[in-house]
């Protein structure tokens, strides 16, 4: 053992050389292993992250989907009752085909609501108000039996829609850097007019005086129809 100590000590080059031979390979390896590791680790990272906003975007653009259906819906709901809409079944009929068609979009949307941020789900309650609205408003015309009230009401129903949808797609991709400069909400106003043709002046007009006077007093069920008594028993017209 003194040999070798006394070896080691005459000889301390050999030794340096030896050890450096033998340990700093042994190190090498480790540092390298060591680092690949921390790379895998940090490329699982980002790669769930990538993941997560691919998923996300994914139930974006599905909701949407939805809610640009929805609005197609409208228009196909204006363009069944532009024509004479004479009696009760008209609307009642084209308000069921309505309801039918948009009822399969609304499990989606409400399936993805919690992936959406809190600005775009108050939004989409602001675009379901408006269809409530849409539709509690053409009930009311049914019963008043002012029937050609109704397709103006949706008319400008579905302009307060596109708007909503609109700031919804402003949000979803403001988001994404990719994707902002394909979009231009001041060239979207087709969307808000995707009805087509605007219902004649005299009409407008009409729907303007009663909104006006219906909004004057909170509507309670039924209220529309009580006038419409009084309309037809009096000719007094509201």
């Amino acid at each position: 053992m003194e040999k070798f100590l006394t070896f080691i000590t005459d000889n301390p080059n050999i030794v340096v050389t030896v050890l450096s031979g033998f340990l700093l390979p042994i190190i090498l390896v480790w540092l390298n292993n060591r680092y690949n590791l921390k790379a895998k680790k940090e490329e699982l990272k980002l790669e769930r992250v990538q993941k997560r906003k691919e998923s996300r975007e994914d139930f974006e653009r599905s909701v949407y989907s939805s809610l640009s259906k929805i609005l197609f819906d409208v228009q196909q709901l204006y363009v069944s009752l532009s024509g004479k809409c004479i009696d009760q079944d008209c609307i009642g009929t084209s308000l069921k085909k309505f309801d039918e068609s948009v009822t399969q979009y609304h499990e989606n949307i409400s399936d993805n609501l919690l992936y959406m941020s809190s600005p775009v789900i108050d939004d989409i309650y602001r675009f379901y108000a408006r269809i409530s609205d849409l539709k509690i408003g053409l009930k009311d015309f049914n019963d008043s039996e002012d029937f050609e009230m109704a397709h103006v009401l949706v008319y400008f129903k579905s302009t307060e829609l596109a708007e909503i949808l609109i700031d919804i797609q402003d949000r979803l991709v403001g988001k994404r850097s990719e994707l902002k400069i394909q979009f231009d909400r001041t060239q979207q106003e087709m969307m808000k007019y995707c009805c087509g043709r605007k219902p004649p002046q005299d009409l407008i007009d009409k729907y303007n005086a009663l909104k006006n006077e219906l909004s004057l007093k909170p509507l309670q069920p039924g209220s529309i129809a009580k006038k419409d008594v009084v309309r037809k028993t009096t000719g007094k017209q509201y």
